[in-house]
């Protein structure tokens, strides 16, 4: 089996968004803590580089998350693109355990003026109270002389 070939297969699960207990036992931090409505809801949520705006409906186990990521001005006027970015989903229950997260979206060479868009769905366990959003990424300068890049991440762990 080809190199490329095993790469691909494991890009492609790594995407799949299957939930996950990556993170499980840790607490989010309170101010990073979203609370889940049942009737569903929308917001915007905001990181240090970044905005995500979102809403979320419940269909059974499961919550259909739409939204959109955009970057915030500061890091637009210092950098021209993301290499690389991952935006994640956390879900805790009502002390604010985490229960698992999941991948949302990814995106790679991207404008750092480009709305990055998801649509997913999220299987949320029955004791899930709370969600938070987390995101990693590189920003990299436009031809020679900008600044190197940087590594733009935000995580709602609290510990």
């Amino acid at each position: 089996m080809k190199a490329g070939f095993s790469f691909s297969v494991l890009l492609i699960l790594l995407m799949a968004g299957a939930f996950n207990v990556y993170g499980q036992g840790q607490t989010l931090n309170p101010a990073a803590q979203i609370a889940l409505n049942a009737q569903g809801d929308q917001g915007q949520f905001n990181g240090p580089d970044l905005s995500v705006n979102y809403a979320y409906v419940f269909n059974g186990g499961n919550m259909q998350l739409t939204g959109n990521v955009q970057f915030g001005m500061t890091i637009q006027a210092n950098y021209a693109g993301v290499q690389t970015f991952q935006l994640g989903l956390a879900l805790a229950d009502g002390q604010g355990k985490v229960l698992g997260q999941q991948q949302i979206t990814s995106a790679f060479y991207n404008n750092l003026s480009d709305t990055i868009k998801f649509n997913t769905s999220v299987a949320v366990p029955p004791q899930a109270a709370f969600m938070a959003f987390s995101y990693s990424g590189q920003a990299y300068a436009a031809g020679s002389g900008g600044p190197d890049p940087t590594n733009i991440r935000f995580s709602p762990f609290a510990n």
